[in-house]
């Protein structure tokens, strides 16, 4: 046997035996899609949290939203802001609208206009970005994300909009679009 034929038959037997012994976070994300369209919730947090295990952003994100609204489990909105934080942090922007949303209710996380501003301006980055490039959900996420905004700074006290431009102006600069 040729040194090239062996070092590619080495090569092709450690690859797939890497495989072999990693899970799938992919299928588990997947998998957790089916469950949640099939109004499975429980499955969906299983299938979620294998996923979440090994940082799959959108799995937080998703795993997020069945906590907070109590479907599958018990509701737990303070584990749903720890996993969209995250994600966010991640450029997730998706979660950066639900992490808006959570600081501007007050849901699992003290209330906070000047938080709830910096998530959703960078949400709004973010799927800016992505939006850019012909992404369906994106575009989506931005329109909700500026909606959000919009009615945010209709009751936004004046006296916080300094500090709220510099903390969205850290996050973008630190989160969005990573």
């Amino acid at each position: 046997m040729s040194l090239i034929r062996l070092t590619a038959t080495v090569i092709f037997v450690a690859s797939i035996v890497g495989c072999a012994s990693r899970p799938d976070t992919h299928l588990a994300y997947n998998d957790g899609v089916a469950a949640y369209r099939a109004k499975d919730y429980k499955t969906a947090r299983v299938e979620w949290k294998k996923a979440v295990s090994e940082g799959d952003t959108s799995a937080m994100n998703n795993l997020g939203y069945l906590l907070s609204e109590g479907l599958g489990g018990e509701r737990d909105e303070v584990t749903a802001v720890h996993l969209w934080t995250d994600a966010a942090q991640r450029g997730h922007s998706e979660a950066a609208l639900h992490l808006g949303k959570a600081y501007e209710d007050g849901k699992g996380v003290d209330r906070s206009d000047v938080e709830a501003y910096a998530w959703y301006t960078c949400a709004v980055t973010s799927a800016r970005a992505a939006s850019a490039n012909g992404d369906d959900v994106e575009a989506a996420i931005l329109k909700d994300a500026n909606d959000a905004l919009s009615r945010l700074m209709a009751v936004f006290p004046p006296e916080h909009f300094d500090a709220a431009q510099k903390l969205a102006g850290r996050y973008v600069q630190t989160y969005a679009g990573k």
